[in-house]
């Protein structure tokens, strides 16, 4: 389980987060939404560790990564799988090399344990073939799938995504959401995903919260938050441009 607890964060004079608090089930998928800038990535960063937040508390699996030593907190990336905003894929790797990296890194398993696993990630995100391939030669599709096969290559227990599907055309998104969905019932994985996609939240989503001016100001299922009356959610789930006064301004 995941427990964030009070988690407060600025840079200079900016607030960025403002006493953040919530639980992620094992198992669960949860959604983050909010306006752009309010904060959803530096949450999900802050989450594994890669932001230190000015206070609060981050405990998985009842390690508080925002206090361990650089041993235990290794020891908690271990179980974390990252699956950052634009895929972020080593352009001089193969795609095959790009989901070794995390194995080669961080477990001591053979290369031929190594090349199983990879062959079977690949296999897993619809990648069967492509490991030779650079990830110049490939689509952001492709891309965004490979970056997923890195992530789980070492069977992760936690996997978080940045905007997994930014930049992709409606079929892709709709692949990638399944993917998700197939991750999570088959390797019984709980995930934490940020997007802007409403379409691809209300369907991977079994809670979504939704950030806006630093605070959580909602944290319920996707039909629940479908219902809601808010007006600050109601106008960012629409989409419409009525809302843009309530929620950037």
């Amino acid at each position: 389980m995941i427990k964030v607890k009070n988690i407060n964060k600025s840079f200079g004079s900016k607030v960025v987060l403002k006493d953040i608090s919530f639980d992620v089930k094992d198992g669960e998928t949860l959604v983050i939404l909010g306006p752009s800038g309010t904060g959803k990535s530096i949450l999900l960063k802050t989450i594994v560790g890669l932001i230190h937040p000015d206070s609060g508390s981050v405990l998985i699996d009842d390690i508080d990564i925002t206090k361990c030593s650089s041993q235990d907190l290794r020891k908690a990336r271990q179980k974390m799988g990252y699956v950052f905003q634009e895929a972020a894929l080593f352009d001089s790797l193969t795609i095959y090399d790009n989901v070794a990296f995390g194995l080669r890194t961080l477990t001591e398993m053979s290369e031929e344990q190594i090349e199983a696993r990879i062959l079977d990630c690949l296999d897993m995100v619809g990648l069967k073939g492509t490991g030779d391939l650079k990830p110049a030669s490939v689509s952001g599709g492709m891309k965004k799938r490979a970056a997923i096969a890195r992530a789980i290559a070492y069977s992760p227990q936690f996997l978080f995504y940045d905007e997994p599907t930014t930049g992709l055309d409606p079929v892709m998104t709709d692949v990638i959401s399944d993917l998700i969905i197939e991750l999570r019932q088959k390797e019984k994985i709980t995930s934490i995903m940020v997007t802007h996609d409403m379409k691809s939240a209300f369907k991977t989503a079994d809670r979504i919260i939704m950030l806006h001016k630093c605070n959580l100001i909602f944290l319920g299922t996707a039909q629940e938050i479908k219902e809601t009356q808010e007006e600050r959610l109601r106008l960012f789930i629409e989409g419409s441009s009525k809302g843009y006064s309530v929620i950037y301004e």
